[in-house]
């Protein structure tokens, strides 16, 4: 029951500031140390924060950030992202440093938590978007940030392969719609993809290329004449690359 003369905080702000408790485990500690009255912004929050019992709210934030963290692709972002997540952890940052991390970020804002409630990326897309921005200044940023952008496509054309209408926006650029589904070409480093075990021939960026279809996922290091069917422009070699790929089943 409201108290009198006290305006109640609508669904929105509610939300809002059901969301903050969740996520931010600070704000969570200063709730149990200052009381109410101590961290609420106005007298609708303080209304609200009077009622919540610290033990159950404890439980929930951790309930919401492991069903977060299992959200991704394979059963976990760890699993959706084996190498980028072992390049960090090689560096000191923990599963549930990351995590922590992730969650305050405006990366996870972009993220749509509940399916077709409004646009928003697909987490993957989003915990993509935050471990790029975390790796900028590492001395092995080039190779951690092909090694994100690898684990992310291989990610969204799983998506893309096995769930159609998508439930979320794909904001990755390069992904073309084909007749038999989705492509995109990527360019990486030899030691990017030897660090993936993975070989490509050549000291420049190797061509690569992931194709999602009804048969699944298929992806790898492609010849330059493959590579030619994504050019932006089409030409003669573009157009006999396509046909020599729909001939494969993969265009």
């Amino acid at each position: 029951m409201s108290t009198p003369g006290v305006r109640s905080l609508d669904g929105e702000r509610l939300a809002e500031l059901i969301m903050r408790l969740l996520l931010d485990g600070r704000l969570r500690e200063r709730l149990a140390a200052e009381g109410a009255a101590g961290v609420a912004a106005d007298a609708g929050e303080l209304e609200c924060l009077e009622t919540i019992d610290l033990d159950e709210l404890d439980a929930a934030a951790r309930r919401f950030r492991s069903n977060i963290w299992r959200l991704g692709t394979g059963g976990s972002l760890a699993a959706t992202f084996p190498r980028s997540v072992a390049l960090f952890a090689a560096a000191g940052v923990g599963e549930a440093e990351l995590l922590d991390g992730f969650l305050l970020s405006p990366s996870f804002a972009r993220f749509r938590l509940i399916p077709y409630a409004g646009p928003g990326v697909s987490v993957e897309e989003a915990f993509a978007a935050y471990l790029r921005g975390l790796g900028e200044t590492r001395p092995d940023a080039a190779i951690l940030r092909e090694t994100i952008d690898h684990e992310l496509m291989i990610a969204l054309f799983t998506a893309l392969a096995c769930e159609q209408p998508l439930s979320f926006v794909i904001e990755s650029e390069g992904i073309v719609e084909t007749d038999r589904g989705h492509a995109a070409l990527r360019r990486y480093a030899p030691a990017a993809l030897a660090s993936w075990d993975e070989a490509g021939a050549g000291d420049g960026a190797v061509p690569y290329a992931y194709f999602a279809t009804p048969a699944g996922v298929t992806r790898g290091v492609v010849s330059e004449r493959v590579a030619a069917a994504f050019a932006a422009t089409p030409t003669a070699e573009s157009d006999a690359a396509r046909r020599a790929l729909s001939r494969r089943g993969l265009w």
